[in-house]
């Protein structure tokens, strides 16, 4: 009974040992995306120190080391680049800035350390040639034989698939298909997800999903609400509602590829609301920041080739009646008149800009609410209006 009782206790230690064993991984736009797990996973014999051999670095290099792909211990460094070498940390971390090309790498669990040392690249070299590319686009691949690349903007085009440092071409019909000899693929205009299988030589061009992902309801900063295309250039949606999640009384929203922040747009300057523009994406080296808007019914449209976006709102707000409060007149030139519509008495009336900034507060006990505007400038604003068990959010206008 004791022998079968002590290997019990081996069988469960042993059990829960594997179970608590760490992962790490590498994850972020230079591995193809910011994912949990990333797509680089390290190994390791004893459990605290792992290593990887010729990990490809892709796109802008910003990495981070996750361990048991938990975006909570997820290592970055205190001072950007933090390259070839740095420990990792999670205070006031930022990415890991990493030179593109094949790498060695090392990462010490218990200390964080990290080294990244020259590698080779193991695999043949595929290209696309061609569809007006100024220079050969390069594909990425983690074993040789499936090569891809994410949101591939094409000016349109013949193209084909090219072997580096050989005569192996391949080429057919468009959007997927296996290879034909001495073929050329007709790429249109557009951006997509490109897919090439070495082996066979079939190919496939995906159409890139692009979506918005906001403190809107109905994200959350969570899930994406896609946009519609016809052609991989032009993308829309039409009579979007737009509502902020309480408590936050402004829209703030990114537009991003495939579900995925390793190709984010956003505009360039921080808490300045504009309705059309040109967006910028980090790839590309800018720094892009929320879009900001006020709530309401939108067209929404962006151009993912030129980065162009517009809102234009569909809201006409002459007139705003909530379901528990009515506002007027509005537009105003003075003074804005607020009405509870189920005679519950008004507590408090907010009004704040559309960066949400409070800019005139009313503390009140009054079914009938007199706040003078003559001191705002011109401009959208938001009206907060609270009762003892009500609190709705209304935009007026200050003429």
């Amino acid at each position: 009974m004791k022998t079968k009782l002590h290997y019990l206790i081996i069988a469960l230690l042993f059990g829960f040992g594997m179970i608590a064993q760490t992962t790490v991984s590498i994850t972020g736009t230079g591995t193809g995306g910011w994912t949990q797990p990333g797509a680089v996973a390290l190994t390791s014999t004893d459990g605290e120190n792992f290593t990887g051999t010729n990990i490809e670095i892709v796109g802008n290099g910003e990495i981070k080391f996750s361990e048991n792909a938990n975006w909570g211990t997820s290592y970055g460094v205190a001072t950007q680049p933090g390259f070839p070498s740095g420990v990792g940390t999670l205070t006031a971390a930022s990415n890991i800035v990493a030179t593109l090309g094949f790498w060695n790498v090392t990462y010490n669990t218990t200390s964080k350390a990290y080294s990244f040392t020259a590698g080779v690249n193991p695999y043949a070299v595929i290209k696309i040639t061609g569809a007006g590319l100024v220079t050969d686009m390069q594909l990425q691949t983690a074993n040789g034989d499936l090569y891809f690349k994410k949101s591939a903007t094409f000016p349109g085009g013949n193209a084909k698939f090219i072997q580096d440092g050989t005569v192996n071409q391949w080429g057919g019909a468009f959007p997927d298909g296996p290879s034909v000899s001495a073929a050329l693929i007709p790429i249109p205009v557009g951006t997509f997800n490109v897919y090439f299988t070495k082996s066979t030589g079939e190919y496939l061009f995906e159409s890139t999903v692009i979506s918005m992902m906001g403190n809107f309801v109905g994200s959350g900063w969570g899930t994406d609400v896609d946009l519609q295309t016809t052609d991989n250039v032009n993308f829309t949606l039409s009579g979007w509602v737009g509502t902020p999640q309480s408590p936050d009384i402004v829209l703030h929203m990114k537009i991003r590829d495939n579900h995925d922040w390793s190709y984010q747009f956003g505009v360039p300057l921080a808490n300045v609301s504009e309705i059309s523009g040109t967006l910028i994406n980090k790839l590309n080296g800018g720094d892009p920041k929320d879009m900001t808007l006020p709530a309401g019914t939108y067209d929404v449209a962006f151009n993912r080739s030129t980065l162009v976006y517009s809102f234009t709102s569909l809201l006409a707000s002459k007139s705003f009646i909530a379901n528990n409060f009515k506002v007027f007149p509005n537009p105003t030139n003075s003074n804005w008149n607020f009405i509870s519509n189920t005679n519950k008495k008004i507590n408090t009336v907010q009004v704040s800009d559309i960066l949400g900034k409070v800019v005139l507060t009313r503390m009140t006990s009054s079914n009938d609410v007199n706040i003078d505007a003559s001191s705002l400038l011109r401009g959208v604003y938001f009206a907060k209006i609270a009762s003892d068990d009500t609190v709705q959010t209304i935009k007026v206008v200050k003429n």
